[in-house]
């Protein structure tokens, strides 16, 4: 454990747990609104969205409509409403940028400026077909400590346990956009405690809940009619979980303790590409992502679609 004369502090953080339906930016950030009003009701002073909130999940080339210039809609919303509430606030949304689209997680402060941003470093499977990687820093420094980030299938991955005890985070916070049909190859619910006892600090996971659509109803991980599980978790810096819903829309708030004395600064053990044990069938993951890459490198359409979205600046 951590050896630190700082001393330990509470904070209540909250979960955001919703559907979010493709492509619709203005009707999710509506959608959202008495969610994190009801959060900042019951005391919570972060709370925390899922991944791609604002635009849906989809694997196809009409999440592109989805995304949005660098101070779009849901960067606006963010601001106003932390800021509205007195609360931190943030979530992902899919960012425009020059002839790119990326997966990037906004954090905005209690006075409404952003703190920071992060861009998810490996897009998953699929997601490589429509969005770029964002390698860079996973931690956002704020007044309430250290704040790492790790976007979905990110936390899954060596590298982000590595950077997380190399910065000595406090508190971390997991976004995700994670089908039901994937608990087969990792436990979502068992994450936030996981990680939570890996470095000794609060974290958070946050999914969402309801119906997920994809264009490839023959590819067996991937069905039509598949939902998302929710499972969104709060787990203390202990590794207790003190809040988890099921795969309902709703909200969990609770008090979690910042403890310098109980952070782990020895990095965790790795296992190869892989952060935690898993089904060797995930490995599969690695070559769709190689045609991803090389697909998403070749589109002319996605370079036209960017670079229209990323100029308009609304």
């Amino acid at each position: 454990m951590g050896i630190s004369k700082e001393p330990s502090r509470k904070v209540r953080v909250a979960a955001v747990q919703m559907e979010s339906k493709n492509g619709c930016v203005q009707g999710n950030l509506e959608h959202a609104t008495p969610l994190v009003e009801r959060a900042a009701r019951e005391g919570a002073a972060l709370i925390l969205l899922p991944e791609f909130m604002p635009c849906g999940y989809i694997f196809t080339t009409a999440i592109w409509d989805g995304a949005e210039p660098q101070k779009g809609p849901t960067v606006k919303w963010l601001c106003e409403n932390s800021k509205r509430l007195g609360v931190w606030l943030g979530t992902s949304f899919l960012e425009a940028e020059g002839e790119d689209f990326f997966n990037t997680f906004v954090l905005a402060t209690p006075d409404g400026q952003e703190a920071g941003r992060v861009r998810k470093q490996t897009p998953a499977a699929f997601e490589a077909f429509f969005t770029k990687g964002g390698p860079g820093p996973h931690v956002i420094d704020t007044t309430l400590g250290k704040i790492g980030v790790g976007i979905c299938y990110e936390n899954q991955l060596s590298y982000l346990p590595q950077m997380m005890c190399m910065q000595s985070v406090d508190l971390l916070l997991m976004p995700h956009s994670y089908p039901k049909i994937a608990q087969m190859v990792f436990s979502l619910g068992e994450l936030a405690s996981t990680h939570a006892r890996l470095f000794g600090v609060p974290t958070i996971v946050c999914n969402k809940s309801g119906p997920f659509q994809t264009a490839y109803p023959g590819v067996p991980f991937y069905k039509p009619n598949s939902s998302f599980p929710g499972l969104s978790t709060i787990a203390d810096s202990d590794g207790s979980v003190k809040k988890q819903m099921r795969d309902e829309e709703g909200v969990i708030v609770d008090e979690v303790t910042l403890d310098p004395e109980r952070k782990v600064n020895k990095p965790p053990r790795r296992y190869g590409r892989w952060a935690l044990k898993g089904p060797w069938f995930r490995g599969s993951v690695v070559a769709i992502e190689a045609v991803g890459r090389l697909w998403y490198r070749l589109s002319l359409e996605r370079k036209k679609k960017a670079r229209l979205i990323s100029s308009s600046g609304k």
